[in-house]
């Protein structure tokens, strides 16, 4: 379960949250090979979904992770259309300042690079999980106008999530400080897949 699974707009992905994900085999609809190493550690597909004609979503998270329960997460999204990067930026961010009104851990940050047009959008935030017990999550979201291996061009997201659960929530945001910066670092430099959308 992801707190905030919407990364591109509304019309494309309506919903913040998701339920939990039911026990199939993932279809690699962005062909994407697998596994995916980042950061030291390697990643698996665990999930994907195809929601709409021009929407395309993965998750990948280290063998022995729960979904459901994870610490750490791999996302990519892929969406075709005319899609400025800036204004998916401004979307999320306008969720997230929405969000801030009803939860205190809700904080962002956007870096722009104007050398490759990329944004990248890392936050935090927080909801309650099962039996009261408290999530904390951060995000870092690379987003990358390109082109997947067609040549038709499409808007990729590259994201990184991790998490803490109750008693760990508050030594996860202490840690996040400085582990923050070199996180940020590691995605911003990370060689992104190239895509191939298909169904």
């Amino acid at each position: 379960m992801k707190l905030f699974s919407c990364i591109f707009i509304a019309a494309i992905a309506s919903s913040s949250f998701i339920s939990a994900q039911p026990a199939q085999k993932a279809k690699d609809y962005l062909r994407v090979p697998g596994p995916i190493a980042f950061n030291k550690f390697t990643y698996n597909l665990s999930w994907s979904s195809h929601p709409s004609a021009n929407y395309y979503k993965q998750e990948y998270i280290p063998a022995g992770e729960n979904p459901d329960k994870y610490s750490r997460m791999i996302m990519i999204e892929a969406v075709t259309g005319s899609y400025l990067l800036k204004d998916l930026v401004k979307s999320k961010t306008g969720e997230l300042d929405s969000r801030k009104k009803t939860d205190a851990v809700t904080n962002y940050s956007v870096i722009e690079n104007k050398a490759t047009g990329e944004y990248l959008l890392d936050f935090t935030l927080s909801a309650p999980g099962a039996n009261n017990e408290t999530i904390v999550e951060w995000n870092a979201y690379r987003y990358r106008k390109t082109k997947d291996k067609s040549g038709k061009d499409v808007v990729v997201l590259f994201a990184y999530s991790r998490r803490a659960y109750g008693s760990a929530a508050t030594g996860f945001l202490t840690s996040l400080k400085k582990d923050r910066p070199a996180d940020i670092q590691a995605l911003a430099v990370y060689q992104i897949p190239v895509v191939s959308l298909g169904n």
